[in-house]
């Protein structure tokens, strides 16, 4: 298991092909080398999370992005709500496709995100 840098290098290219719209390279790399995103991978997948702190006070692990294999992808989730249980997150979310809620037991859907281009 690798954590940060050594965690996010070998999947960079994943990551910031995901949304290069919204996303820039540039904005990705930043956020991960100044540790507002934290990573977690190893040989086969790597997930970016960050910490948000709500106005009332309440703290959420919430994950931005995966890459690799699913199977790899499922086995990092734990090592983020472990270091979310211990920076003293109350909850745990992942922002993704609708299909993650069927493969993570104990994830329900919350808020459903639709959009339409303006142009």
């Amino acid at each position: 298991m690798m954590q940060g840098i050594d965690a996010y290098l070998p999947f960079r290219r994943e990551f910031v092909a995901l949304a290069p719209d919204k996303y820039p390279p540039e904005y990705i790399d930043g956020q991960v080398y100044a540790g507002l995103w934290l990573c977690w991978g190893d040989e086969k997948a790597a997930i970016l999370a960050e910490v948000k702190t709500y106005p009332s006070g309440l703290r959420e692990i919430h994950g931005l992005a995966a890459a690799g294999e699913v199977e790899s992808i499922i086995g990092l989730i734990p090592l983020a709500e472990e270091y979310g249980r211990h920076v003293r997150c109350s909850i745990a979310s992942i922002e993704s496709r609708p299909a993650w809620a069927k493969l993570l037991p104990g994830y329900e859907v919350d808020q459903i995100r639709i959009v339409r281009g303006l142009t």
